[in-house]
């Protein structure tokens, strides 16, 4: 079965789930390595003691365990199915500590890799468990890091392929190249209107000395 405590994700807050969450693809569950956790998962179910809240459950040692939202513990966790593969794939050897722990106690926090998990007994209806989940603190330094170097790619890739200059730039060096032939074209009609100008001028000088010589004479 695959270990899901060493699964490599990185999460966007200190409490929060592993930004690339949707990138993570739910194991095949080995019914061996279920026997050897005494669990077995439970789907929807509207008979189940939660009236079809839940939609990723499981047993545990004969225990039904919920994966609700922290902050309405009657609705599942927007990542429950997540949540419930980190810990079946938790070592079989850690979760039986865990769920002994559990029997004296009324609530219990289980860390281990990257992966904290807050259970709590709930006897509404039926004795069960809540199970709630946070990173570790290797798990937000793996974040950390994690994010760090998906920045670093990301940066990485667009210089790299990324042409210089810029489309904008050249469409914009393009467009004022178009805007001075127009003006040069509207400078050169204005010479040779000027020009015309002092053409006629000249001739209008030459008429008159002509006209000033023959009334002298």
């Amino acid at each position: 079965m695959m270990d899901l405590a060493d699964t490599d994700t990185s999460s966007t807050s200190a409490h929060s789930y592993p930004w690339d969450a949707r990138s993570v693809q739910s194991p095949h569950y080995n019914e061996d390595d279920l026997a050897d956790r005494c669990m077995y998962i439970k789907e929807y179910d509207l008979l189940d003691i939660d009236r079809g809240h839940f939609w990723h459950k499981l047993s545990w040692h004969g225990v039904h365990v919920e994966f609700p939202n922290r902050l309405h513990h009657y609705e599942p966790d927007s990542h429950e199915n997540l949540i419930r593969d980190y810990f079946v794939g938790l070592p079989a050897s850690v979760l039986e500590e865990a769920f002994a722990r559990l029997q004296d106690a009324s609530r219990y926090t289980l860390c281990h890799g990257d992966h904290c998990f807050d259970l709590e007994w709930d006897d509404e209806v039926q004795r069960h468990l809540h199970c709630y989940y946070d990173r570790s603190p290797d798990g937000r330094e793996r974040d950390r890091r994690d994010r760090e170097q998906h920045m670093r790619q990301h940066v990485e890739q667009y210089e790299t392929n990324r042409s210089f200059p810029s489309k904008r730039l050249n469409a914009e060096l393009e467009h004022l190249k178009r805007q001075r032939d127009k003006a040069q074209q509207a400078v050169e009609a204005w010479d040779r209107m000027i020009l015309q100008c002092q053409d006629r001028i000249a001739q209008d000088e030459i008429l008159h000395r002509a006209h000033g010589n023959a009334a002298h004479a």
